[in-house]
């Protein structure tokens, strides 16, 4: 995929001397960019990743490969989810599944529904994602042994992931609970090279199943959880996706708090707290922040360590007002 990236000028340049078949070898190219599918390795910013996209449905235009165009325009479409353009990815995913001569595989079909329910709750509409996302598990589910082209957009793991967290946005934990507890046995029976192409669903998946038992009540088992939880968030999937992987640390560790002192032990509760607040101090973990200081206050409360806790009672009375309300109460 890096060399991929390096060595676009040759297909571009092929693109210009000879539009017939360095066009489609081209989008080919930029497609392949915009969906890297190896494990371990940085992905581009959502910025280049637009830009290469829409370089690839220009691409696709010029030629007669409707099902590539609908493929860049699918991608276009996730781009433009990435880069928080909600309504945009909607009206992309309606370009991409009506792209006139194109026979939408069962893969992109299932690929642009993700895309769509994830937008349509970005966008404030989560109810209505619900039911796109739940139609979207069932494609994927009806998928058999997809080409290998098809296998970059998405997965089932990754749609159930969506699903569930829609679920928990509606306020129906016990369903978002199980559907987390599903995606979580499906991923623990991948192997390493299918699990190599979802390298941010489990990381995810355990941080937010261990959310979504701890606020059904279920302490013992959010901490049953939680080690494989932590250890999902380390390794290359941190070197790779830091903005992403650090604010989800953050979570994970003020959820195990709380589970810790639900569950009579406010030492172990007082650790993860204090680990929390460590790493919300990095620049990418910020946005956290206040949660993690919030939680570690009342941890330090209920260990009768008034001093410490007024200390972080005032830094958190001082942060920036955009930030006092985030996630308040953890």
């Amino acid at each position: 995929m890096g060399l991929v990236r390096i060595f676009l000028p040759l297909p571009r340049a092929a693109a210009r001397l000879a539009p017939e078949r360095g066009g489609p070898l081209l989008g080919a190219a930029l497609s392949y960019c915009v969906t890297p599918s190896w494990a371990g390795l940085r992905s581009p910013s959502p910025a280049r990743r637009l830009a290469w996209a829409e370089e690839a449905v220009a691409v696709y235009r010029a030629t007669a490969d409707a099902d590539g165009l609908g493929r860049a325009l699918a991608l276009r479409a996730h781009a433009l989810l990435l880069s928080s353009r909600y309504q945009e990815a909607c009206a992309a995913v309606d370009d991409a599944v009506a792209v006139p001569g194109a026979r939408p595989s069962p893969a992109l079909t299932a690929f642009a529904g993700d895309v769509r329910a994830q937008a349509l709750a970005g966008g404030g509409r989560a109810e209505e994602a619900v039911s796109v996302a739940r139609a979207c598990v069932e494609a994927y589910r009806g998928l058999s042994a997809p080409e290998r082209r098809g296998r970059a957009l998405g997965s089932l793991p990754g749609a159930l992931r969506t699903y569930g967290m829609l679920l928990a946005e509606v306020g129906r934990t016990e369903e978002s609970v199980a559907v987390y507890e599903e995606c979580a046995a499906l991923l623990a029976a991948m192997s390493l090279r299918e699990l190599s192409q979802v390298e941010l669903v489990r990381p995810r998946v355990l941080a937010e199943l261990v959310g979504g038992l701890r606020a059904s009540g279920r302490h013992e088992d959010a901490l049953g959880v939680g080690a494989e939880a932590r250890e999902a968030l380390r390794g290359p999937v941190a070197w790779a996706a830091p903005e992403i992987v650090l604010p989800l640390r953050v979570r994970l560790l003020v959820d195990l708090a709380r589970c810790h002192s639900a569950t009579g032990a406010p030492v172990e509760a007082r650790a993860c707290a204090v680990e929390a607040v460590a790493e919300a101090r990095k620049p990418l973990g910020a946005s956290a922040l206040p949660s993690a200081l919030t939680c570690l206050a009342d941890v330090l409360a209920e260990l009768g360590e008034q001093d410490r806790e007024s200390g972080i009672r005032r830094e958190l009375d001082d942060l920036h007002p955009d930030f006092t309300t985030d996630r308040a109460g953890g």
